[in-house]
């Protein structure tokens, strides 16, 4: 009974022991260890192997005597009790580690190791997260690269389209331009042919008259004129009033009545000069020999000039107007005006600026006569009217109705006709 409970108490320690050796196996497959416990595992499963192996070889020895038999088996049972020893304080080592493997290690040999490869990770983990947020910036950015590069397109076929257009449409243009510039040769030659035809068959009989038409290609012509005398009233008659004033005793009304006859006088004169102009050479026509004496017989009856040679010669007249001699005009002019105003005349040599308005009064008036019909002057209104008159600086423009004297005359196309400059008068 005690032999048998023997034997099976041997059996099982031997299960035990393969089973803690397998374990062991087991162990060292699954899990890594620092060196200590790897060498102390490796020991005791040695220990374990080597027991397994006396067994098995003292179990196949029948010829060993008993007693040696036991003597073995007391050494196996001794030994047996210090790898369980060894065994147990190994769990025990296994289950610290895996405890210190699962927590924070405080005293493990692997320690510093340990932590500095923890370091490492969360750097690397730290770095991969970083990358990825800029991978994901930079898809980010290549995805709207993306949808500018093909906005860019877009705009790039359009204007490369809008530009093929402009090309073709300035083509056409210089096309359209060089086709222009033949006609308007074209026409030009032609329009200098019928100008020629025209000329040549215009009868001697019809005259010339600027009341309908006026020659773009003359200077001397009544619209110009009339520019140039609402200048002249805005800037020599200002300058010779200014003047007068500052050098005599008279008031503005004395000054301003002198200047307006002083310009009446000049066209008087310009009248009179292209009169005996045309007397002259009527008769000089008639009788050559009367070139000497013929403006000094005022009292004869002379012969007119033909409607065509005077049309010609106020022609020729327009086209040398400015050779026209004013002194002797101005000479004329003092003289006319001497009787009434001898005061005023005596300050014309004096003063450059009312020598200036009596020239420039002499070269328009001698204008305005020499059209065809003649332009006309006049101050001889006594009521005011609006469409005909403006009113000077001072006047009450309620009261206005009877004119006491002018001080800029009238500029009409011809006697009777449009008005071309109002007057400038002084009412009450």
């Amino acid at each position: 009974m005690s032999k048998s409970m023997s034997t099976e108490h041997k059996s099982d320690v031997v299960a035990e022991a393969r089973n803690f050796s397998a374990s062991l196996a087991n162990v060292f497959l699954m899990k890594k260890r620092d060196p200590q416990t790897r060498h102390l595992l490796e020991k005791a499963q040695h220990f374990v192997d080597g027991l397994l192996a006396e067994n098995q070889r003292l179990t196949n020895s029948a010829g060993t005597p008993r007693h040696s038999r036991s003597g073995g088996m007391g050494q196996l049972w001794v030994k047996l009790d210090e790898m369980k020893r060894e065994n147990e304080e190994l769990r025990k080592h296994v289950g610290r580690g895996q405890h210190e493997d699962r927590g924070t290690p405080t005293k493990s040999i692997g320690q510093g190791s340990s932590d500095t490869t923890k370091v490492d990770l969360q750097r690397a983990r730290t770095e991969i997260e970083s990358l990825k947020q800029q991978n994901e910036k930079l898809q980010k950015t290549e995805k709207e690269l993306v949808v500018i590069t093909a906005g860019l397109q877009d705009e790039c076929k359009r204007l490369k389209t809008a530009l093929d257009v402009a090309h073709k449409s300035v083509e056409k243009a210089k096309r359209e331009f060089k086709n222009l510039e033949a006609s308007l040769t074209t026409a030009k030659t032609e329009n200098d042919s019928l100008k020629q035809k025209v000329t040549s068959s215009v009868k001697p009989m019809v005259r010339t008259d600027n009341r309908h038409t006026e020659n773009i290609n003359e200077r001397c012509r009544p619209s110009v004129i009339a520019v140039q005398y609402n200048t002249m009233e805005s800037q020599v008659w200002v300058d010779a009033k200014e003047t007068l004033e500052d050098s005599t005793g008279q008031d503005e009304e004395d000054i301003a009545r002198f200047l307006c006859a002083a310009l009446m006088t000049s066209y008087e004169t310009s009248l009179d000069v292209y009169r005996h102009l045309e007397l002259a050479i009527a008769e000089l026509l008639r009788n050559p020999t009367m070139a000497m004496t013929i403006t000094r017989d005022s009292t004869r009856d002379l012969p007119q000039l033909p409607d065509e040679m005077t049309d010609a010669m106020r022609l020729r007249l327009r086209q040398t107007f400015d050779h026209v001699d004013t002194d002797s005009f101005m000479e004329i002019v003092q003289h006319s005006l001497g009787a009434e105003f001898k005061d005023h005349v005596k300050y014309i040599p004096r003063h450059k600026s009312v020598s200036e308005f009596l020239k420039q009064s002499a070269r328009l008036t001698w204008q305005m006569v020499i059209q065809q019909p003649p332009m006309k002057l006049c101050t001889h209104d006594t009521t005011f009217d609006d469409e005909k008159h403006k009113l000077w600086w001072s006047c009450d423009q309620s009261r206005a109705k009877t004119i006491d004297y002018f001080i800029w005359p009238i500029l009409k196309d011809y006697d009777n006709g449009t008005i071309m400059v109002k007057g400038c008068v002084y009412a009450s």
